[in-house]
């Protein structure tokens, strides 16, 4: 995994690369999260808070074909994140969660708190 990213700016720079792709998506837990990345730059931003899972789903299934899954690195983001990996990789989604991975070896614990 640590081969992947060099470094936390390296980490960046490719997330914002691939959510250039018009056929990618990043999907966060919160607005604070959508907030934090855009001042990144990443592109193709979808916010889960106060939306419905099944409606979330459809609207990724008729729009992306990636979706970088981005959920904080806690019991409840875990979860979340399996959920969606599975509903979302049965409908032949290709989701990719390399970088979430990254960050729990980084420490980090929520999107919203990215340096």
């Amino acid at each position: 995994m640590s081969e992947v990213f060099s470094s936390f700016e390296d980490w960046k720079k490719k997330l914002k690369e691939e959510s250039e792709n018009r056929k990618t998506c990043v999907l966060v837990e919160g607005k604070r999260d959508f907030q934090k990345l855009s001042r990144y730059g990443i592109n193709n931003v979808i916010v889960l808070q106060g939306k419905k899972y099944y409606d979330v789903v459809e609207y990724i299934l008729n729009n992306f074909d990636i979706c970088i899954i981005l959920f904080d690195i806690d019991k409840h983001g875990e979860k979340m994140a399996q959920k969606f990996s599975h509903m979302l990789s049965s409908e032949g989604v290709n989701v990719n969660n390399i970088y979430r991975e990254y960050l729990k070896i980084l420490n980090i614990e929520e999107i919203e708190n990215l340096p």
